[in-house]
């Protein structure tokens, strides 16, 4: 994106409702997925049977049942295994982590069926090319990339922390290209907890298409759950290639993302240079526009953040912010907007992102709701 002289700043907070304009599925529409049929390889089927076994045993589901919140399986998961404690006899913490890590994998899966251009976020993208652009996400999936790379294919995507591109091996510069803050992780990413390296694809989900994350051992800690020898396991996981590995110490890699939790975890540095400067780039716009965020309960460190960086240049006159939030057809998302934000303070457009754009294309302000 284009940054003449002097422009004004705007940032964008990015939540799951921008990403259904691209046909991703949204929290809700993940969980009756996670066993899904269209999961058909034996890999996947092994992955499958690990995750029914479970939500039978944790949440008495039954087949044809709707499945719980994906917040309260995950939620349930990291407490226990991050706190070292079973969640009933079978499900020991190294089991936790072994079917958290297939659970990653399969939300990966399900983002990963379904994708549409969408000309709405395009056309928005080009409406603000003279602005100095930044953007706040909290999905995991790569709908902005995929669209910036169509509106400006040499652009650089600069992730914040340091981090390096899969394929050049380019260290991306603090300063330079378009800042993105994945505030929960991507799924283009991988990371090695041993030099702490993140390495991304910006055309790629990299953690699934190389099934980073999963490994043979995992499998095996659930006894008659698959049927697979662990050669097949391996070969199936591309585990024996050594592309796959970390390029900088040869570590083996991991996906790098915080849950659907309430008890997210931001323990490694990246993570804590992504929020602080997301806080910066809030703090420092003129204008911002939320598109498809509905500020829930479990996302409260990030609402903190937030109202830090509305507050932070409040006394000034230059730091009075414009706020526009887009949602479609959400009334009580509208009143917590209003009541966290003052009714005065920001603008609640309830039509979409769709009617959004159809007011910026007459060149007029949208209606307020």
């Amino acid at each position: 994106m284009s940054t003449p002289k002097n422009p004004k700043k705007v940032a964008f907070i990015l939540g799951a409702g921008f990403s259904k304009c691209a046909d991703i599925p949204v929290q809700a529409e993940i969980s009756p997925l996670l066993t899904s049929e269209e999961f058909s390889s034996p890999l996947d089927r092994a992955v499958s049977r690990i995750i029914a076994d479970f939500l039978k045993a944790t949440f008495g589901w039954e087949e044809g049942r709707e499945i719980t919140a994906l917040e309260d399986v995950f939620t349930s998961i990291d407490i226990s295994a991050g706190t070292g404690t079973h969640l009933g006899i079978y499900y020991s913490p190294e089991r936790l982590q072994a079917l958290r890590r297939m659970l990653i994998y399969r939300t990966f899966q399900i983002l990963d069926k379904q994708f549409k251009f969408c000309e709405d976020i395009d056309f928005l993208l080009r409406h603000y090319q003279d602005w100095e652009c930044s953007f706040v996400v909290m999905n995991w999936d790569i709908v902005l990339e995929v669209h910036l790379a169509k509106l400006q294919p040499d652009a650089l995507i600069n992730y914040i922390t340091p981090s390096y591109d899969w394929n050049s091996q380019r260290r991306g510069d603090q300063q330079e290209g378009i800042k993105i803050c994945k505030m929960h992780g991507s799924s283009n990413w991988v990371y090695c907890k041993n030099c702490e390296t993140l390495f991304y694809q910006v055309d790629e989900k990299l953690s699934l298409h190389k099934k980073i994350g999963l490994f043979p051992s995992d499998f095996k800690l659930f006894n008659g759950n698959d049927q697979l020898s662990e050669k097949e396991l391996a070969q199936l996981l591309n585990m024996q290639q050594e592309d796959d590995s970390c390029r900088s110490c040869g570590n083996y890699l991991t996906s790098h993302v915080a849950t659907f939790s309430f008890r997210k975890s931001f323990r490694t540095a990246a993570y804590s240079a992504i929020w602080h400067e997301a806080e910066n780039l809030l703090s420092n716009a003129q204008k911002w526009v939320l598109i498809g965020y509905s500020m829930p309960e479990a996302d409260f460190e990030f609402k903190h953040l937030i109202k830090s960086a509305q507050l932070r240049l409040a006394h000034k006159k230059e730091g009075h912010k414009e706020i526009d939030a887009v949602l479609y057809e959400d009334e009580y998302a509208q009143q917590k907007f209003e009541r966290f934000f003052g009714p005065r303070n920001v603008r609640v457009f309830t039509g979409g992102l769709s009617e959004y754009v159809q007011q910026l294309k007459g060149g007029t302000a949208p209606p307020s709701a």
